[in-house]
């Protein structure tokens, strides 16, 4: 995994390393080497490439990887932003004895189709305005043009991932070292595309890290597995003003059975016997007692039936305002011992009054979005606010978001995967089946981290086949294989 800093972090980090003797030219030059060569392919097949450079470290980095490509062969020039005479004498003299063209970025004619931003980095820590604001404005706008930011996007917070009044869009962007935090909150997502992160010889050290592929091996079962010995799942959802409930539910069961879960049983209330059977898919069913209204009962029968025979339990998709589900989930706490998932509602019937789950009994996972962990918590859907909730109850907190986070209180695990296609209902619910089935082979913390970051890599599998705004939770399951 790889490890997410702020900016003062990272400052921290490249002066520990020149400290030893390392000379920061030879960091440059990593630094213009590792974005050059993943510049290439696209520089070389360009017409033209514009590296735009600022007056800082970063434009110094411009300088170097505009070099470098014009020594591989690419049609390049660099753009200088600023005034010339505050620019790096050894970088100007260096791009000058390689004979590259140097132009004022205000003579720009807007007729590259491959454009580096190399003009801020991540000290950045004012607005942009003026001729600057206005160049960066006219670079969005080259629409058919490929764009790739140095370290960070122009414009861009290191830390909190907010606007300087304009921002460079970036279809990748080449980091050094690690992630900057700011690249993976607030508007940070938007404006740095892909990110790439590439070691330059600076060691960086955090509790924050970022999930890639490489983190994850194949799951595999013993060869005596059975039904039995590969976990039980509960889900546990529904209420009479939730008809699509049982909808729902069998998402999650199917998406139980899709992540390893030997039976999963689905529980709703009885008055879904009907509604349920016609929809019903290979999980079984189990009805609870409800009430008028269609609200799951207290029963403790039920509840001890369901306790003596799951490895991990979901509780919550679609029970709305159950009266007595607050007693369900603190009934669970008490006497069960497997591993219980918390999502939706069962969230909801806790707010404010999350104490007790300290002392659970079973392992517990908490599932919110960002609104239901305002709710829960009555604090804002923050790093630092699920480090604190996974520390005061106890529970692996998994903060649904375009960036999902992950906690248990002592690490973070940061989950970039994913679409905007999945800003769709019944990601969630599938999701929470996910987690629960994977928790009968992993430690909690593990099996949200792989939940999360497989069910976001098949949702960017699954839009290369469907059209973003078809995608379906159920699509997203055909294509989130564990086994890659």
């Amino acid at each position: 995994m790889k490890n997410v800093l702020t900016a003062e972090q990272v400052r921290a980090a490249e002066s520990v390393v020149m400290k030893t003797g390392v000379n920061e030219i030879f960091l440059r030059l990593n630094a213009a080497l590792a974005v050059a060569d993943d510049i290439y392919p696209r520089a070389k097949s360009a017409k033209r490439t514009a590296v735009f450079c600022g007056v800082g470290g970063n434009g110094y980095d411009g300088i170097l990887i505009a070099c470098r490509l014009k020594k591989s062969g690419c049609a390049v020039s660099a753009y200088l932003v600023g005034d010339i005479a505050k620019f790096d004498k050894t970088a100007i003299a260096y791009a000058e004895n390689e004979n590259l063209n140097m132009y004022s970025a205000v003579d720009y004619k807007g007729d590259a189709d491959c454009i580096i931003d190399a003009i801020f980095g991540i000290g950045l820590n004012r607005e942009i305005t003026g001729e600057t604001k206005t160049l960066i404005e006219k670079l969005n706008a080259q629409k058919h043009a490929f764009k790739a930011a140095v370290d960070i996007p122009s414009g861009l917070n290191a830390d909190s991932g907010e606007i300087f009044g304009v921002c460079f869009r970036a279809n990748v962007t080449i980091t050094f070292s690690c992630y900057k935090i700011g690249m993976l909150f607030e508007k940070g997502r938007s404006v740095c595309g892909r990110i790439i992160v590439r070691d330059v010889g600076v060691k960086t050290d955090s509790i924050l890290h970022v999930c890639e592929d490489d983190d994850f091996e194949p799951y595999e079962r013993d060869r005596t597995a059975h039904k039995g010995t590969c976990g039980r799942v509960y889900i546990i959802g529904g209420s009479g003003n939730m008809i699509g409930a049982p909808m729902l539910a069998g998402a999650a069961a199917h998406a139980a059975y899709l992540n390893g879960a030997g039976t999963v049983t689905v529980c709703l209330p009885d008055i879904h016997r009907v509604s349920a059977a016609a929809r019903a898919s290979m999980a079984m069913m189990k009805f609870l007692p409800s009430d008028a209204d269609g609200f799951i009962k207290f029963d403790k029968h039920a509840l001890d039936d369901i306790i003596s025979k799951a490895r991990a339990i979901d509780l919550g998709i679609g029970m709305g305002s159950d009266p007595e589900l607050n007693k369900i989930v603190g009934y669970l706490c008490d006497n069960y011992d497997g591993t219980l998932v918390l999502d939706a509602d069962a969230l909801n019937a806790i707010k404010n009054d999350y104490g007790f789950l300290k002392s659970a009994k079973p392992k517990i996972i908490v599932t919110p979005h960002v609104g239901e962990f305002v709710r829960l918590t009555g604090k804002a859907a923050t790093v630092e606010n699920a480090i604190a909730f996974a520390r005061e109850s106890g529970a692996v907190t998994v903060l649904k978001s375009a960036t999902t986070i992950i906690t248990d209180g002592n690490e973070v695990r940061l989950n970039i995967s994913g679409t905007p296609a999945m800003a769709k209902g019944g990601m969630g619910d599938t999701l929470g089946g996910c987690i629960t089935a994977l928790s009968c082979s992993f430690e909690p913390f593990d099996a949200a981290t792989v939940a999360c970051y497989r069910n976001g890599i098949g949702a960017e599998r699954a839009v290369s086949s469907y059209a973003e705004l078809m995608l379906t939770a159920g699509d997203v399951l055909k294509y989130a294989d564990y086994e890659e």
